[in-house]
């Protein structure tokens, strides 16, 4: 990776982008200047564990306190400007920035996409609750706020007008990284806003909940990620055939319950915002 690195090359390419930043942080840690400099951006945020969207994972964001001539290296960006250490946590033994900088950092300084993801998920972390499958508004609310009076004292910062934006859109009721994405381009491209993770009661005292829903238009839209049928915590030991079984079981279910209409996406119908609008116009979706 680095001089005095090394990592396996079919390790590194099986990783995503925050696996990524995670190896490359605890590399360059190895080797910083100073026991100060502390991991922020992008590298914070995978840090989190908080989803990076679309980043290569081949630069890590480092803040260096004091007045440094050092320029930025091949896998090092470097942001000298003052910390305070209320603003730092230790995560996995490395100096980070702590939830609230790292969210108002990320939104401000990456692509509009990037920052929701960023914004909804660290919602998701702070305010939901897996084993109840509910969301703590006042929870997310109190964390928007901190992130509100971090704006306001930033007025005139890089990327301002965009961490405004992002701030009053994020949700995190968004379970991915695609859903984030989907609900943003929906909302650029002028379609009515959905309800997310809406509830339908099933029979038996079991409910199921639809990543986005219009009642009023009798439908609702599911997004399909891989990790869906890859990741080993969402398998939970099943195989892909059988989630893809039950996923089949639930939707009958679903419309069994309401009589409404479904449609899925994934990855493949959003390769570029263009393509995901006309997939949009081709399931007639207003």
């Amino acid at each position: 990776m680095r001089s005095g690195a090394l990592v396996r090359t079919v390790e590194w390419e099986a990783l995503f982008a925050e696996g990524r930043l995670r190896t490359l942080a605890r590399a360059v840690a190895n080797r910083a200047a100073t026991a100060l400099a502390t991991f922020s951006h992008t590298t914070a945020a995978a840090l989190h564990g908080i989803p990076v969207y679309r980043d290569r994972g081949d630069r890590v964001h480092l803040i260096v306190p004091g007045e440094h001539t050092r320029k930025d290296s091949r896998d090092v960006v470097r942001h000298h400007y003052a910390l305070a250490e209320s603003e730092v946590v230790v995560l996995a033994g490395l100096r980070a920035t702590g939830l609230d900088r790292t969210v108002y950092d990320v939104i401000r300084t990456t692509p509009m996409a990037a920052a929701v993801v960023c914004f909804d998920a660290a919602l998701r972390a702070v305010a939901w609750d897996e084993d109840s499958r509910t969301y703590d508004r006042e929870l997310a609310e109190r964390f928007r706020a901190s992130i509100l009076e971090r704006i306001r004292r930033g007025t005139g910062a890089r990327g301002i007008r965009q961490a405004r934006f992002v701030t009053e859109f994020a949700d995190g009721r968004a379970q991915l990284p695609g859903e984030s994405v989907t609900r943003l381009w929906m909302y650029q491209l002028g379609i009515p806003r959905p309800e997310l993770q809406y509830r339908v009661d099933l029979a038996g005292g079991r409910y199921a909940l639809l990543d986005f829903a219009w009642p009023h238009l009798g439908r609702w839209q599911e997004f399909d990620g891989e990790s869906k049928y890859t990741d080993p915590d969402i398998l939970a030991g099943r195989t892909a055939e059988q989630v893809l079984q039950e996923q089949q079981v639930r939707e009958r279910e679903v419309i069994r319950a309401t009589g409404w209409s479904v449609t899925r996406h994934g990855f493949a119908q959003m390769v570029t915002f263009d393509a995901f609008a006309a997939y949009l116009r081709s399931i007639h979706l207003p």
